[in-house]
């Protein structure tokens, strides 16, 4: 994996944007507005919303607004979610997905990423995750880092569990509409029980 500075700019994909990082076929681009529409398609999968419900965006108003918090959290804390590109190939700029490390419920990075159901089970998941976990550390060492799963999804547990995190605590998921839904919480490190009820309200 490698890193540029958060201000380099990795050679310009086709839409005219530079890219702040890269992994071995990803590039990892911050978040603008412009990556609504993609994002909205994305989101609007039916399958993305099998394993777990909460990832369903309804409308593209929607996106937006989440899109408009990843933008905030890059200027706030110096580090967020990445939208992931094709590097190179006759896909070269093609949307990959979203993910990476943010910073979460003022206690932790949280390690999190989506990505279009045509790109599951090539390995991009741990590409995002291993650069965004280094340069999360880099910004503050002193957070763990986590990561909340819905416990139904399977592909998603086995990437945070790749990615070397461990499980800490599964319990309910208060945000599934499912009463008998339930959910894990992973960490690098031990957490503080304060620390694991802010993650999980």
């Amino acid at each position: 994996m490698s890193e540029k500075e958060p201000d380099a700019e990795i050679d310009a994909r086709p839409n005219g944007r530079g890219a702040q990082a890269e992994s071995g076929r990803l590039a990892l681009f911050r978040p603008t507005p412009d990556d609504a529409d993609e994002l909205f398609e994305m989101y609007s999968d039916p399958r993305l919303a099998e394993a777990d419900p909460m990832l369903a965006h309804p409308s593209i108003e929607h996106t937006r607004a989440v899109l408009q918090r990843r933008i905030a959290e890059w200027h706030e804390h110096g580090h967020g979610l990445w939208v992931a590109r094709h590097l190179s190939g006759s896909s070269v700029g093609e949307l990959v997905g979203i993910g990476g490390c943010n910073f979460w419920a003022n206690t932790t990075w949280n390690l999190s990423f989506s990505l279009r159901p045509q790109a599951w089970g090539r390995g991009y998941a741990q590409e995002i995750a291993a650069v965004g976990m280094e340069r999360a550390q880099a910004v503050r060492p002193d957070l763990p880092i986590t990561a909340v799963v819905a416990t139904r999804n399977t592909r998603s547990r086995k990437a945070v569990e790749r990615a070397g995190l461990h499980q800490v605590w599964q319990g309910q998921d208060n945000h599934d509409p499912d009463p008998t839904a339930t959910m894990l919480l992973y960490a690098d490190r031990s957490l503080f029980m304060d620390q694991v009820h802010a993650l999980i309200s």
